[in-house]
């Protein structure tokens, strides 16, 4: 049988994991994330990454779960959540994924991704060392959809889409399909006002710096994280990146980031749009939506005491 799950999805600053959290803690749960930096230990200010404390309320599975130089697609996350779900599950507790990464969830959700495909780390470096708009370009003449659903600054995608037009001779897209995976779940998609969103977008922007966004960026590159690794790509992380390097005023700093943000939060809602059969809430208290969910999902009672698993879950008919 497929797992049954809640999904939290929506753009960065949209509060999924505010969500999440209280979810999870009113329905017995454990969360599950989808967020492709949190992943990475050491990645914590700029990723909004749970604290400790909230940690300690709520079980968070794929969180810390990488060093920087490991690499981490879809398929794999795909993987690691389904093998998470079931760990959760097995315990007689909801899992509650939880995320942004709208390429992770649409693998988790159903999207069919291609597994065990080869990589060439020489070949990768090579691409490495060519500016992204001329490797964007190439991409475009090379394999036009693959570049039409890529960010021209998107350099990490970009390289990899290159790296295995080279390898396979051929598009990704010209393989034959692989059987696509399928799980049951209660998926809701928070897209709240752009006005509202921008604000928040703002908010987290100069609370990211005030917890000392500068200092963690520094501290990583010097423990040898390098600048083009994936995580160290990702927003906020670059932007820093390039101040602690002299090439990004730090005055400029939050406008930068909060421009990448907004244009990243606006992608996202694209890809969410492609998940199908959501509920989508523009608008929403946590305890109204709270008391929704636990309408959706039944507990089954149990008689427990300290120590045993939770009650299990099952989806209402």
């Amino acid at each position: 049988m497929t797992p049954e799950i809640l999904v939290i999805a929506g753009p960065t600053g949209s509060g999924k994991s505010a969500l999440a959290l209280a979810a999870a803690e009113a329905l017995g749960g454990e969360v599950v994330g989808c967020d492709s930096v949190q992943l990475y230990r050491g990645f914590d200010i700029g990723s909004a990454k749970p604290t400790a404390a909230e940690r300690a309320r709520v079980p968070h599975h794929l969180v810390d779960a990488l060093d920087w130089a490991e690499d981490f697609d879809a398929a794999q996350f795909a993987a690691a959540a389904l093998a998470a779900i079931a760990d959760v599950q097995a315990r007689g507790r909801l899992p509650v994924v939880a995320g942004g990464t709208g390429l992770y969830l649409r693998a988790l959700l159903g999207a069919a991704f291609h597994a065990d495909l080869p990589k060439d780390e020489a070949l990768r470096e090579r691409l490495r060392a060519r500016p992204t708009g001329e490797l964007f370009a190439e991409l475009t003449a090379r394999d036009p959809a693959r570049a039409a659903q890529l960010h021209a600054n998107d350099r990490f995608r970009v390289v990899r889409a290159l790296e295995l037009l080279t390898l396979l001779g051929r598009p990704l897209s010209a393989l034959a399909p692989p059987p696509p995976s399928a799980v049951n779940a209660y998926t809701i998609v928070l897209d709240p006002d752009r006005a509202a969103l921008h604000a928040a977008i703002a908010a987290r922007t100069h609370a990211m710096l005030a917890e000392g966004l500068l200092a963690e960026v520094a501290g990583l590159l010097a423990r040898g994280v390098t600048p083009a690794c994936k995580p160290m790509q990702s927003i906020g992380y670059k932007q820093a990146a390039l101040v602690l390097a002299g090439q990004l005023a730090e005055s400029a700093l939050p406008d930068a980031i909060m421009a990448a943000t907004r244009q990243y939060a606006k992608r996202q809602t694209t890809w969410f749009k492609k998940v199908a059969a959501a509920e989508r809430l523009d608008a929403w208290t946590v305890p109204d939506v709270v008391a929704r969910l636990s309408k959706a999902v039944a507990v089954r009672s149990a008689d427990v005491t300290p120590g045993d698993a939770r009650p299990e879950f099952t989806r209402r008919k």
